[in-house]
């Protein structure tokens, strides 16, 4: 839905990915509004699941999934939220993807109505535009604040990492501009420091700190940590690790520790 020009993931993939979903208008019914009750789905609603569930599920997931997914931003389930809300665009880094409470600065609005100043196409890409009715709805979700709504099941019970940007073995084209975890509950931001977050360089010998970062919650949207680099990360391979354990352990504000580290490891370079 957002950010289809510019730094991209898997480029070869992504590339498949856009040319099969351009133009053919999935997910819509025959005026271009999402197919909705007709597929059994509640009608729209101006709250998080309700979008998902009618609008980035069945119109963007098709080409926003996996690794292949333009700018790196997945509209799956597991993880839109994280990728969305306070997150700033890979097209225009002055502005929000998502920026609770301020539609007309959320670069996801500009996208769907085609605004001036957007890099690249109106999305859907290839069309047909969502229709406006659709687009204030998802103007109201953000005017109320860009609320997630209760995490059920498993996610909910303990702290935990729910959904990274770039994935585990994931293969991304520079420039990186920022790295995202995302968390089942929401993160003590007291503890977010450079002895629970190291970035690290691998090579044929020890692997080395890639350098200064820049860390902090995304706006509005405390389940997220956004990782941003100061520095051009240089092509290679590169592993991120978060402390789960022992004192000064990464934990949400209820005081619970991930429990373990988390590593997770991905390559920056240009596919051929």
């Amino acid at each position: 839905m957002l950010d289809v020009s510019g730094a991209r993931l898997l480029v070869a993939l992504g590339a498949a990915l856009l040319a099969a979903c351009a133009g053919n208008g999935e997910g819509l019914d025959a005026n271009g509004q999402p197919l909705g009750s007709a597929s059994g789905t509640p009608p729209l609603a101006a709250d998080f699941q309700s979008i998902q569930d009618n609008v980035f599920t069945p119109v963007c997931v098709r080409c926003h999934s996996g690794a292949g997914a333009p700018q790196g931003l997945q509209l799956d389930a597991a993880h839109s939220y994280a990728l969305l809300v306070g997150v700033p665009s890979n097209e225009e880094p002055s502005l929000l993807r998502v920026k609770p409470g301020v539609p007309d600065s959320s670069y996801i609005v500009l996208k769907l109505e085609g605004s001036s100043g957007i890099v690249g196409a109106q999305m859907p890409f290839g069309g047909p535009p969502l229709p406006q009715s659709t687009i204030d709805v998802i103007r109201q979700w953000i005017s109320d604040g860009a609320a997630s709504g209760p995490m059920a099941g498993a996610a909910a019970a303990r702290f935990a990492v729910t959904a990274t940007f770039p994935e585990g073995e994931a293969l991304v084209a520079p420039p990186l501009a920022r790295i995202v975890v995302a968390f089942s509950h929401e993160l003590d931001a007291s503890l977010i420091n450079d002895t629970t977050v190291h970035l690290e360089r691998l090579g044929s010998g020890a692997p080395e700190p890639a350098g200064a970062l820049s860390l902090r919650l995304a706006e509005g949207n405390p389940r997220a940590l956004l990782i941003i680099p100061r520095g051009t990360l240089a092509a290679g391979s590169y592993r991120l690790t978060l402390r789960g354990s022992g004192g000064g352990a990464l934990a949400d504000v209820n005081a619970r520790a991930l429990g373990s580290d988390y590593v997770s490891e991905f390559i920056v370079d240009i596919t051929p």
